[in-house]
């Protein structure tokens, strides 16, 4: 709710006399929390029903975390990105203090009983790359049961997204207990950091939102999601992302890993970037690097973890 607060005091600033009705949904994914997302349906478990409700024209406006989103859009719906976008890396944040300095967790000595919650496969994928002997446990549940799980001694660390933290002001009542992680240690989900409305493909409810969109956001989110559809990787395979804008280009990083962290492609890309260069530029950027990755073994990565998750349906 905190994300949906913010976005209607945006509204308001722009439109002084719109009126607002918050509608709560509660989805799948919030509703069933003992179990792993990749075992309840994957792509959609957080939106589909939102979805729905747009459709239905029970709501005109509905707020994501855009890294929930799957990446090809339901058919009379549009998605804008507002900004500015949070700080998109991922914590590390113990069970008693701070284990290691600055962003460095490959400093950190692990022992081989160690246990860090997740239901994240980029994290866990990660994760097991510097740590092999680490257990990963299954985390789910909102931030605050999250913490309460770590607090009670479930786990020794968990790993979440900082935008999250930042977002509750969570990260100075914990900063003797967690460490940022670098996007070249921990690349993030695409997406992650930012915020997406979702609204019908309508002109009046497009020219409403208009105000609150960030097209540098837009571009650089734009891209990330484009390299995980080219893929054909959904949200919650062990796919990373990152776009940034900085000094005229638009520098894409893409990371495809398995889950056991052996076997990994990393690859790059860039593409002059104006403030009036199109999204379609941002979206070949990602297809591309696409395509690099999965001649240089993305795809056999892929095609393991897919087959793997089809015998889990079996």
């Amino acid at each position: 709710m905190i994300q949906t607060q913010w976005v209607v005091q945006q509204l308001r600033q722009q439109w002084t006399n719109l009126e607002i009705t918050i509608e709560q949904i509660h989805t799948k994914g919030d509703r069933v929390t003992d179990i792993p997302l990749t075992h309840i349906g994957g792509d959609g478990v957080f939106v589909t029903e939102i979805e729905q409700a747009l459709h239905e024209r029970r709501i005109d406006l509905a707020v994501h975390s855009l890294k929930d989103l799957p990446t090809a859009q339901p058919e009379g719906l549009s998605i804008i990105v507002t900004g500015p976008r949070e700080d998109v890396r991922d914590v590390f944040i113990s069970h008693t203090h701070a284990l290691m300095p600055n962003d460095n967790l490959h400093l950190l000595s692990l022992a081989s009983s160690a246990r860090i919650g997740t239901c994240s496969l980029r994290r866990t994928a990660q994760i097991r790359l510097l740590y092999p002997d680490a257990s990963i446990l299954p985390l789910r549940g909102n931030i605050d049961t999250r913490l309460r799980k770590l607090d009670m001694g479930d786990y020794n660390a968990i790993i979440l997204a900082s935008a999250g933290l930042h977002r509750m002001s969570l990260q100075e009542r914990l900063s003797e207990r967690l460490t940022y992680l670098s996007i070249d240690l921990m690349m993030p989900a695409p997406g992650q950091g930012a915020l997406a409305l979702e609204c019908r493909n309508e002109p009046e409810l497009l020219a409403l939102l208009a105000p609150l969109q960030d097209l540098a956001v837009q571009a650089t989110t734009t891209a990330e999601r484009m390299f995980m559809r080219r893929l054909g990787a959904g949200c919650y395979l062990p796919v990373a992302a990152y776009g940034e804008i900085s000094k005229g280009e638009l520098l894409l990083r893409g990371l495809v890993i398995s889950l056991d962290g052996k076997r990994q492609t990393r690859v790059q890309q860039s593409i002059p970037w104006m403030a009036n260069s199109p999204l379609i530029d941002a979206e070949r950027l990602g297809a591309r690097l696409a395509e690099q990755a999965l001649k240089e073994g993305a795809d056999e990565i892929i095609g393991t973890l897919l087959y793997a998750r089809e015998q889990l349906h079996v």
